[in-house]
């Protein structure tokens, strides 16, 4: 963006000193640094409500919500993901996308997962989901919705009628990656 603010039109000569001054002049400066003040503003207000920040401006809390945005071509080195630890978990579990790509549960019972918030359909989301077996009793319900890469859940564990059961206590992770706005899932054990 090109900025529209335009030194050139104030003439710093003026008023010249020692002589008697047209008033036209005096009015073409101040109307021109005003124009200048309100293109710097609306400037000024366009970066703060559009560009990536390291730290929160003066008086407010950061807030980098791209909203989906796309950054092409972007060279990341030693990028952080955000962890969630649900901690103990039994009954529904909710894992939203939106709290992190990994997510972590201890179990104190058998668990139905649900998967919500994933990005629009076109757009690829994913999940990763520690589960920390607690007593291999705990099972996972899976929603309907997982339903590709069935057969990557791997050995020390089953499947059947969308029930994860495992077969030690233990740390297992899971991938959950949809591409239709969560309505269909793949599935992956990582471990």
């Amino acid at each position: 963006m090109a900025s529209n603010i335009n030194p050139t039109n104030i003439n710093g000569n003026y008023p010249v000193a020692g002589q008697d001054n047209d008033s036209q002049g005096f009015r073409d400066n101040f109307t021109n640094i005003a124009t200048n003040f309100t293109f710097a503003q609306n400037e000024i207000s366009d970066l703060q409500n559009n560009v990536l920040l390291k730290n929160p401006l003066l008086g407010t809390t950061l807030n980098n919500d791209l909203d989906y945005a796309t950054l092409y071509r972007p060279q990341l080195q030693a990028a952080a993901y955000t962890f969630k630890d649900i901690g103990n978990s039994s009954g529904v579990l909710n894992v939203s996308f939106l709290d992190g790509n990994l997510q972590k549960i201890s179990t104190t019972g058998t668990n139905t997962l649900g998967l919500t918030n994933f990005p629009a359909a076109g757009t690829a989301g994913s999940v990763r989901l520690w589960v920390n077996v607690q007593n291999v009793a705990h099972t996972l319900t899976l929603p309907v919705s997982v339903n590709m890469g069935l057969g990557t859940l791997g050995s020390g564990t089953s499947y059947a009628s969308n029930i994860i059961t495992f077969g030690a206590t233990a740390n297992y992770l899971f991938e959950f990656t949809t591409v239709d706005g969560g309505q269909n899932f793949w599935i992956l054990r990582l471990a």
